[in-house]
């Protein structure tokens, strides 16, 4: 009983995390170049019983992973807003000088020592291909942002925002070519409302089935103990 206890706990505590990762996504519906995160888990420690039967003790969270299919692509006309047609990422630094990836190209200007550079809705200055901070000095058309890849973008580290930082194992960014920056247009979130929606019903069930387990369990216990 004592280990049915526990097993539920994992698992309430397994659809608690899924339903926060969902309504996360849910929230970023309409967050521009937004990538929907899945939250992964793994079996606890399984034990024998005496008649060689293997039960299992829950499961436990081993992180969130995250797709990075394309999105739509969003119509704007915005002389600052870039959309990425193909793989890679954006490029852009923080007044601290660290350097962040991101898909969302929805950009502005912001003006210093009679300067115009090109900045994120942050202030996080825009990146070019070479790693420089970008200067408008006609229009936005003179200068585009650069696109950077990474040998395994999976293993970027989410900082918020939409931004990624690159890990070791993610590898450094290496600007490419193999993808094309276009103007006037954004990436919309890949986010799919209905499907979400569906992922939480049935992440809220189990958390339901958790929580009557672990009531049932804590019943049994009590009528155990009163036996004694």
């Amino acid at each position: 009983m004592i280990r049915g206890f526990y097993a539920a706990m994992s698992g309430a505590n397994a659809a608690q995390i899924k339903l926060d990762t969902l309504a996360n996504n849910i929230a970023n519906t309409e967050t521009t170049g937004y990538k929907a995160q899945t939250a992964s888990f793994a079996d606890t420690l399984y034990a024998n019983t005496n008649q060689n039967i293997h039960i299992g003790s829950g499961a436990r969270q081993i992180g969130n992973s995250i797709r990075f299919s394309q999105g739509m692509r969003e119509q704007t006309g915005g002389a600052y807003d870039f959309y990425i047609e193909g793989s890679g990422f954006f490029a852009v630094q923080n007044k601290n000088g660290d350097t962040y990836y991101t898909r969302n190209g929805c950009f502005s200007l912001s003006y210093e020592d009679g300067k115009s550079y090109l900045v994120t809705a942050d202030g996080q200055y825009v990146l070019d291909n070479n790693n420089q901070m970008i200067e408008i000095i006609d229009d936005a058309d003179s200068v585009l942002p650069g696109v950077f890849e990474f040998a395994n973008p999976y293993a970027l580290q989410l900082v918020g925002d939409s931004n990624f930082a690159a890990t070791e194992l993610s590898g450094n960014a290496e600007f490419t070519e193999k993808s094309t920056v276009v103007g006037g247009c954004l990436e919309a979130s890949i986010v799919d409302m209905v499907s979400e929606m569906v992922k939480m019903i049935e992440a809220q069930r189990a958390f339901q089935f958790n929580s009557r387990m672990i009531q049932t369990s804590d019943e049994l216990e009590k009528t155990v103990n009163n036996l004694r």
